[in-house]
């Protein structure tokens, strides 16, 4: 309700930058910054999992991170990641489906209409995306427009929304926008979130839950 009186202040060190073009920035950078924060923010999110849900995970860092928390459980997780499904194997009781579609070299993805039509043979209960930029005014951002796509996609076929999402993003805007924060049911960000950004999100009506992390 009042976002557009909350200033944030700039992202933190360690914050991924967004580059001069449209292209993903690659995995292996992207696990790189911000570990700890992704691993107190999975940790949390793992959590909201329970037996027999039916789980999107989308192809960010975080949510790889998340897919590494997942305990053992009768679940069915549904990815467009290569990385977030070989995180997942040695999990004989989760189920995982990998969406068929184009390949994403550098996030080791895949998207794409194909992947996209794909998502919709399921009945999502809940979806956990991650975004570059999260700005109160304008919503959830990515730089590359294929991942702002699936990531749309997976949001309009959940029951329910969560964003994982570290504390670098806050005050973000990247190239394109895919969902506007009163779309987001929950958000689990760790304790390196500024106050005024919380107190802001749940005049929104949006959950935020932040995780504390282990320094």
């Amino acid at each position: 309700k009042n976002a557009k009186m909350i200033q944030l202040s700039k992202p933190a060190r360690g914050a991924v930058p967004l580059g001069d073009d449209r292209h993903e920035t690659p995995l292996e950078i992207r696990e790189a910054v911000q570990t700890l924060e992704k691993r107190a923010i999975a940790h949390v999110a793992a959590r909201h999992i329970i037996e027999g849900d039916v789980i999107a995970l989308d192809a960010s860092s975080t949510a790889q991170a998340v897919a590494r928390d997942l305990p053992n459980i009768a679940v069915t997780v549904v990815t467009n990641s290569i990385a977030v499904a070989s995180s997942l194997m040695d999990r004989g009781r989760v189920r995982v489906f990998l969406c068929g579609g184009m390949m994403d070299g550098p996030s080791r993805s895949m998207v794409g209409s194909i992947a996209e039509q794909f998502l919709a043979k399921f009945n999502i209960k809940k979806a956990f995306v991650s975004c570059q930029g999260l700005d109160l005014e304008r919503g959830l951002s990515v730089t590359a427009d294929e991942h702002a796509s699936i990531k749309r996609r997976m949001m309009d076929l959940a029951e329910k929304v969560y964003v994982v999402v570290d504390s670098s993003k806050f005050g973000v805007k990247a190239v394109e926008f895919f969902g506007e924060i009163g779309e987001v049911d929950v958000i689990i960000v760790d304790d390196g979130v500024e106050k005024n950004a919380v107190d802001a999100l749940k005049g929104m009506g949006v959950e935020v839950e932040v995780a504390a992390v282990a320094r």
